[in-house]
């Protein structure tokens, strides 16, 4: 096996300076550095992990954990956390806690027994106190995204939920709409009732009363989508516009409203939270809250990776900019 020692002499340095050149650490001449790369490459050379792992008594790796895989969301926010990560010297190592407090919180002990380095979570309702006897204890930094356990962690990297909830709400009512009902995702989670909020609130600014007939869904689902959607045109047939909370309850409403034979949006106006890049692709296509979910992702790394390298580094809560994009599913021109 080529050693790092094997490299430092085919380079004619010390084995430590070989070391700072493969790490990409410290100041040397550009030669000394291209000399040790090269002895590298001619030697085939494979730092070996657990070696630097012991002797930084670091492993790299960084957990993370989000509610669903399969959701465009995460799978963006994965791409932008594994970029920054990467580029930190760390790898991924992913869990999917399957929407489920009691898979996260196994996902949280088969994460931390791997001894990585940090955590980026979406929680979906773990409690202050099972964090803290879960990850705490361990001195583990953990930053969270899109959803939060409150006074926890070393930092946090959300939406701007209630101004999306304001475009969203603001734009039907100039629409005309009055009676707007809400599909809402879960309520034990930052994003669900933080838009739930920021619903009452907008509707409230406008003088529109929100009945409680009129809030129907609890989970992120298309199908809790669905249910809702036909929950509320059966309990008041009157409602002239929905706000779904996600895209995957915007996509549930319209399977049902294709049930019930409702045209959105001559019968139904309709527009979520979530621009997906399937939404221009819909019949009709859906009106949108945008933002780019890579850029919470990169967002929560930058904050997780100044908390391993400086952990005395003050707690910090970012907020993601979101915009509006209108098409048809409102009632807009294309």
């Amino acid at each position: 096996m080529v050693t790092l020692a094997d490299v430092a002499k085919h380079a004619g340095v010390s084995a430590s300076t070989a070391s700072r050149a493969l790490n990409g650490r410290g100041e040397m001449f550009p030669e000394t550095r291209a000399a040790v790369l090269e002895a590298a490459d001619a030697l085939q050379f494979e730092p070996s992990l657990l070696a630097r792992s012991l002797r930084t008594r670091t492993t790299w790796t960084v957990g993370f954990v989000v509610p669903d895989v399969s959701s465009p969301f995460y799978a963006s926010a994965l791409k932008g956390a594994q970029t920054a990560l990467e580029e930190a010297g760390y790898r991924v190592m992913l869990m999917d806690s399957r929407q489920d407090p009691g898979g996260e919180l196994a996902a949280l002990r088969t994460l931390l027994n791997h001894q990585v380095d940090g955590l980026l979570l979406s929680t979906v309702g773990i409690n202050r106190k099972q964090f803290r006897a879960t990850v705490e204890r361990r001195g583990t930094p953990c930053v969270f995204f899109d959803s939060v356990v409150p006074r926890a962690g070393e930092g946090s990297v959300l939406l701007d939920n209630a101004a999306g909830i304001e475009h969203l709400v603001d734009h039907l009512v100039g629409h005309g709409h009055r009676r707007i009902a809400l599909l809402t995702g879960s309520l034990v989670e930052t994003s669900g009732h933080e838009r739930l909020d920021a619903f009452r609130a907008a509707m409230a600014r406008h003088g529109l009363d929100v009945l409680d007939a009129h809030l129907r869904g609890g989970r992120w689902s298309s199908d809790a989508g669905r249910e809702g959607t036909l929950e509320l045109l059966a309990a008041d047939p009157r409602v002239t516009a929905i706000v779904a909370s996600s895209v995957e309850l915007a996509l549930g409403c319209m399977f049902a409203c294709r049930e019930r034979s409702v045209r959105i949006p001559d019968d139904l106006a309709l527009a979520a939270f979530d621009d997906a890049y399937f939404a221009e692709l819909l019949d009709p296509s859906l009106t949108a809250v945008a933002y780019d979910p890579a850029e919470v992702g990169s967002a929560a790394t930058a904050l997780l990776v100044e908390a391993m390298q400086h952990g005395d580094a003050t707690r910090r809560e970012l907020k993601v900019s979101v915009n509006l994009v209108t098409r048809e599913s409102c009632g807009c021109t294309p």
